[in-house]
């Protein structure tokens, strides 16, 4: 039973990747469960593996709805289905698709296979994290989006009125010689 490391990176953002172990006789499930805590997907959110050739086209089907593996069915269960059953090079590469309303997606590539070597540590297990995940970038554009709503309630985008267009001819103070004497006397002495 070796262990398999994986790297999950988000399509639309490459610098969004998890690290994920599991043991080859885990199963898809166990990976598609670890990979929604990871990247702080909910809980109930289901998903799809494909298996891909190098040009990327979609081959066998997993899903975490089917329950049972039926000969000729259009898609396999990933409760069902250990990873290593699926795995025929170190360079197997799937696809992870989320069924949700935003539908992200997710390449899937072996980084490492490695002997088990220990049963201290529970598999699978999320080892590096980079980048935001999409549930909280989603959040920071609605954010940035109430920003550019309220310049644009405010308005403060209208520069009128500041720098040169607003200035008068005499000067940035308003004053010319003849205010000068009523401002405090700082123009020509009479």
């Amino acid at each position: 039973m070796p262990l398999i490391k994986f790297k999950v990176s988000w399509e639309e953002d490459d610098a969004t990747y998890r690290n994920i172990v599991l043991v080859s006789s885990q199963s898809f499930f166990e990976f598609h469960t670890c990979i929604k805590f990871s990247l702080q997907f909910p809980e109930n959110m289901e998903g799809l593996f494909y298996l891909i050739d190098e040009k990327r086209v979609k081959g066998i089907t997993l899903s975490s709805v089917v329950e049972k593996n039926l000969r000729g069915a259009p898609e396999l269960s990933m409760k069902k289905t250990p990873v290593g059953a699926l795995i025929n090079d170190p360079d197997q590469k799937f696809i992870y698709e989320c069924v949700h309303p935003k539908a992200w997606t997710f390449l899937v590539e072996i980084i490492s296979i490695s002997p088990f070597d220990s049963d201290l540590i529970n598999y699978p297990k999320c080892i590096k994290s980079e980048g935001i995940s999409p549930v909280n970038f989603i959040s920071m554009a609605t954010e940035k989006d109430a920003v550019a709503e309220i310049v644009e309630k405010y308005d403060l985008n209208n520069t009128e009125g500041f720098g040169d267009e607003g200035e008068d001819e005499a000067g940035l103070d308003g004053f010319g010689e003849e205010g000068a004497e009523e401002a405090g006397g700082f123009g020509e002495e009479v």
